[in-house]
């Protein structure tokens, strides 16, 4: 039962991860990357705040983050500060399409990271089907076309972007603590990061109502419930299904993109489909079995 929780946490974190594209699409395109990157940290910070308050545990918070300081600093700089940076920093380096497919790399990573420092043992099927998921991430977002990122500083970016996330998510796997006051805690410290760098990046509060309304919605929806559920994912069931389920977000969020906006979609998006939800299908399968 835990781990079939597990699973329907780690799909409901990415059916709202998915959102986010045409959230940014309708309500924040024209508002500058890092402007919107802050705001939605500071948006996903105050309703955790708020719903922790609601809930009577904001002295857990205390509680938690004096049994674990150096953790929580860490841990939100890595996965809510320098990979934000990392990853929108890439994007005025590179084509979009290819920092996509290389930020898709993270749940690969995420296993290896999860083997190399804490000693997972996964299967080398588990293994097979997630590169055969990211390779229908590749159709998906290169249409077909063979993108080969050069190595570059851009390229090296977005990789790193993408070790951050896996390396967050591998942290909060294996560490114990009580995950809604470590999730507000992780913004927080995220968030902090953010604003020490406005000095390098600027910061212009002039934004419009329709812009706020989209940053308010994709603070909390996408990013802090999300967090929470992908963190709930994480601990309650194996590191290789929630990698799997992982590949899903940006096939939903194209899938989200062309129903709600209207934009086409291109064949190549069948391939991609059969590949991803069949790699999804399959591992879930394997590990019921197992």
């Amino acid at each position: 039962m835990n781990k079939q929780r597990g699973i329907l946490y780690a799909f409901l974190a990415v059916i709202l991860y998915a959102t986010i594209g045409f959230g940014f699409k309708i309500a924040v395109t024209n508002v500058n990357p890092f402007i919107a990157t802050v705001y939605i940290g500071l948006f996903a910070t105050l309703f955790l705040g708020v719903y922790l308050a609601i809930k009577g545990k904001l002295k857990d918070v205390i509680k938690e983050f004096k049994k674990n300081k150096l953790f929580f600093i860490i841990a939100g700089f890595i996965g809510l500060g320098l990979q934000q940076i990392l990853y929108l920093k890439s994007f005025s380096l590179l084509p979009a399409s290819n920092v996509v497919i290389l930020f898709y790399l993270y749940p690969i990573f995420m296993i290896f990271i999860s083997g190399l420092f804490f000693k997972h043992k996964i299967s080398i099927k588990s293994i097979l089907l997630l590169f055969i998921g990211f390779i229908g991430v590749y159709i998906l977002i290169s249409k077909g076309s063979l993108i080969i990122p050069i190595l570059s500083l851009g390229t090296i970016l977005a990789i790193l972007a993408s070790l951050s996330w896996a390396f967050f998510s591998v942290l909060i796997k294996y560490k114990k603590f009580e995950v809604e006051s470590g999730m507000f805690l992780f913004n927080l410290f995220g968030l902090i990061s953010l604003l020490l760098m406005i000095p390098w990046f600027g910061f212009d509060f002039k934004i419009s109502t329709t812009a706020i309304i989209g940053l308010v919605y994709l603070g909390i929806f996408p990013t802090a419930i999300a967090f929470l559920f992908w963190n709930k994912a994480l601990k309650s069931t194996n590191l290789s299904t929630c990698s799997n389920i992982a590949l899903l977000t940006p096939l939903l969020s194209i899938l989200l993109i062309s129903i709600i906006l209207g934009e086409k979609l291109v064949p190549t998006l069948i391939v991609s489909l059969v590949l991803i939800v069949g790699s999804v299908y399959l591992n879930l399968r394997f590990e019921k079995n197992k």
